[in-house]
């Protein structure tokens, strides 16, 4: 008996030495843990900064009186601000032929010819019958009507006539007429988009001939001081 406790306790401690080489399960596999792997947190999102002005340049200004209405002759009787009533492709010049007159002097006698009043659109005074260098504006371009002055239909119906008081085959033109004729053409091209090749003498249009406005109008004084 004794005998046989001694076998079972040798067996028992084989089993015993076994389970602590080869683990309890002998045919399973032991593998080591694995090392686990800690990645970077990713960048924050690229956030692009505006940077504003200072702010007193934030703060609006006025509008350039300009950029709605471009710079006007100095001395204008009536309406040169009526709104276009159609697109205008050129601008006329004319002188009177005559030493003295006005818009109104003007008005009578081309009524008396059957028309509806004065051809032009403006007259520029001499200094006699009007003060020197002053626009008048006549009522065909402030009701934006036809003209009656070129002699051709195409440049009545399309062209802005403006006569200088004088006879500029003998004379020329004050230096105040030139200045505010000028400052109209210069208005006139900006606010009616008109090229300076459309800006052209009576003489360049009427079929049948004449001289105006004039053998010594100062042609190149006025396309040299345009800003066109």
């Amino acid at each position: 008996m004794e005998a046989a406790w001694n076998r079972a306790f040798a067996l028992a401690a084989v089993c015993v030495l076994v389970s602590l080489v080869f683990g309890c399960a002998g045919t399973e596999k032991v593998t080591a843990p694995q090392a686990t792997v800690v990645l970077p947190p990713p960048p924050p999102p690229r956030i692009n900064r505006v940077v504003l002005p200072p702010p007193s340049i934030l703060v609006s200004t006025p509008a350039d009186p300009s950029f709605s209405s471009p710079p006007k002759p100095t001395d204008v009787v009536g309406r040169l601000d009526t709104p276009l009533g159609r697109r205008w492709k050129y601008i006329v010049l004319h002188h009177s032929a005559s030493d003295a007159g006005n818009e109104a002097i003007f008005n009578r006698e081309h009524k008396d010819r059957g028309w509806l009043g004065v051809g032009y659109d403006f007259v520029i005074d001499n200094g006699q019958g009007g003060p020197d260098g002053r626009v008048e504006v006549t009522f065909r371009w402030e009701q934006q009507i036809d003209g009656a002055h070129a002699g051709n239909e195409e440049y009545n119906k399309y062209g802005i006539g403006i006569c200088l008081v004088g006879n500029f085959d003998n004379d020329l033109p004050t230096a105040k007429q030139m200045d505010a004729l000028v400052g109209l053409v210069n208005y006139l091209q900006k606010r009616c988009q008109v090229p300076t090749a459309n800006i052209v003498g009576h003489c360049h249009v009427r079929i049948g001939g004449t001289h105006c406005p004039g053998l010594r109008f100062p042609w190149y004084e006025l396309f040299s001081r345009l800003e066109h």
